[in-house]
């Protein structure tokens, strides 16, 4: 797998719309790099932003997110803002694909439920439900999230136990 872009909206401390293009200069041709810089600039929610769109789940959250878990704890969702959004384009043995989750809010400012969606490198929507979304990007990766966690985000404070793992 390949993460080609990431695209995000209102995503916890990081307010209005981001893009990182993986395939544009400079980071096309940078081949590895680090995430870094100091506690609350961003880092652990650009990793967020690749497990929601792929999974609707985050490494420090057992279980899926939902409307209720945000509204309970206050994650994902910047404060003060109506919707968020979380994309990631990736390319993988079976081609090129970007999956999309998104909330909103109502005219009430009461949260819908989320929704999650799939699309092939033409632009065309898959036909899985929002529910079966995870379990296809999982197919196409080859990775449960369990493994992508472990094996591409290795997440703040998990360092020393990749460090001492056989």
């Amino acid at each position: 797998m390949i993460i080609r872009k990431l695209r995000f909206q209102n995503i916890n401390s990081l307010k209005g719309l981001h893009e990182i293009d993986f395939t544009a200069e400079p980071l096309a041709s940078s081949g590895i790099f680090a995430i870094t810089g100091v506690t609350g600039s961003g880092k652990s929610t650009l990793l967020d932003v690749i497990s929601l769109a792929l999974y609707n789940r985050i490494p420090r959250i057992s279980g899926s997110i939902s409307r209720g878990l945000i509204e309970k704890t206050g994650l994902i969702l910047t404060r003060n803002t109506p919707e968020a959004m979380a994309e990631v384009s990736y390319a993988c043995h079976q081609g090129q694909f970007v999956s999309h989750w998104s909330i909103s809010s109502t005219r009430n400012n009461t949260l819908r439920d989320y929704e999650m969606e799939i699309f092939d490198q033409s632009g065309r929507k898959l036909d899985v439900k929002k529910s079966e979304v995870p379990d296809q990007n999982a197919r196409l990766i080859g990775l449960s999230f369990d493994q992508f966690v472990k094996a591409i985000l290795l997440a703040q404070g998990d360092f020393a136990a990749f460090l001492k793992a056989r």
